[in-house]
């Protein structure tokens, strides 16, 4: 069988819990070549924590790191980053399927006072990366946003909602944190809500299990390293990035809601190609549709991958920005599904 991990194109280990469905144990080979997998990874980490499910079952369990918090294990919640991109968006995908929202609405017909070089801008351009609004233009940039505190996603609005925009040509898209900071935004006003976690749960219901960071969060500590070896930071706080960056889960919460996307509990599946964002994909030679996203910031980094038709959801959470996490979710993700690798 082709291993389903070669198709897809996504933007040391101390304890485990090996679980099978309805209960039952995993086979200690499967459990064994997963843990083999993730050790060498959580190995660069102060805390990595894993979380796989299959068919809405917790099959398997791993935290590691050489600073982890074995008081929480994968139940701490960490900063998500980017994952929240795919959360925001699949609200959007609800709102469409459940309440009519037009996805090509403009946004200044949602908030008038948006400056007027938002005119042709609409819901789909920016869930897309096609709005052309400004990412993070320096290290400077990204401490200085970083820096701000925010109670609501319009408190972030003036650090970027005035630079001009630069829409790219034809298919490409222009990555932009700032684009999604401007969801959040709207997402608010559309559900006529007062907090970005009231209009998350607003339009996902009981589906959504992640929330807002903040200064007096509880989360699992960030690290850094500047130079001078690893360091513990007591910020920055994400609270501004709201959905497009500024969210906290666990591992188990992630891959919670990555079931609850696979059975079709947060969006119709019928429309899967339709869904907007480039998250949500189709492998043609295996007829499996398939989510992905990762997370990555001074601080943190995460990955949340899930197959459909098997309904296998991973997840993996980090409190450092190491070693990228798409190669080990597709590893896990393929070993669980009971997919071979594929020939040479």
């Amino acid at each position: 069988m082709l291993m389903i991990g070669s198709l897809l194109t996504a933007s040391a280990g101390v304890a485990s819990l090996w679980l099978g469905m309805a209960g039952q144990v995993v086979a200690p080979p499967l459990a064994e070549q997963a843990q083999t997998a993730f050790d060498p990874v959580a190995r660069t980490y102060p805390a990595l924590n894993a979380t796989v499910m299959v068919g809405g079952e917790i099959v398997w369990e791993s935290e590691g790191g050489w600073q982890r918090d074995d008081a929480d294990g994968v139940d701490r919640p960490y900063n998500v980053y980017s994952v929240a991109k795919m959360l925001t968006a699949l609200a959007y995908a609800r709102l469409e399927q459940t309440d009519g929202l037009d996805l090509d609405t403009p946004v200044r017909q949602i908030d008038p006072d948006l400056p007027a070089h938002y005119d042709a801008v609409t819901l789909r351009s920016l869930l897309e990366h096609r709005a052309g609004v400004r990412h993070y233009t320096s290290r400077a940039d990204w401490i200085s946003f970083s820096d701000r505190r925010c109670e609501t996603p319009a408190d972030a609005l003036g650090h970027f909602i005035d630079a001009p925009l630069s829409p790219p040509e034809g298919d490409e898209i222009t990555y932009s944190t700032y684009g999604y900071v401007l969801l959040s935004h709207l997402l608010v006003q559309l559900t006529g809500t007062d907090s970005f976690d009231a209009a998350m749960h607003d339009a996902l219901g009981d589906t959504y299990l992640a929330r807002r960071d903040s200064d007096d969060a509880e989360k699992a500590t960030n690290w850094v390293d500047l130079g001078e070896g690893p360091q513990t930071i007591d910020g920055p706080s994400a609270e501004c990035k709201s959905g497009a960056g500024g969210l906290l889960a666990s591992s188990r919460e992630l891959a919670e809601m990555g079931h609850a996307l696979a059975a079709g509990e947060m969006v119709d599946l019928g429309g899967w190609t339709e869904l907007p964002g480039p998250w949500a994909g189709h492998a043609p030679e295996a007829d499996l549709h398939y989510a992905a996203h990762s997370g990555g910031s001074p601080g943190g980094r995460s990955f949340m991958l899930i197959y459909v038709e098997p309904q296998v959801s991973v997840a993996l959470t980090g409190n450092a920005d190491s070693e990228n996490l798409q190669a080990l979710s597709i590893e896990l993700a393929d070993l669980f599904a009971g997919l071979e690798p594929a020939d040479e």
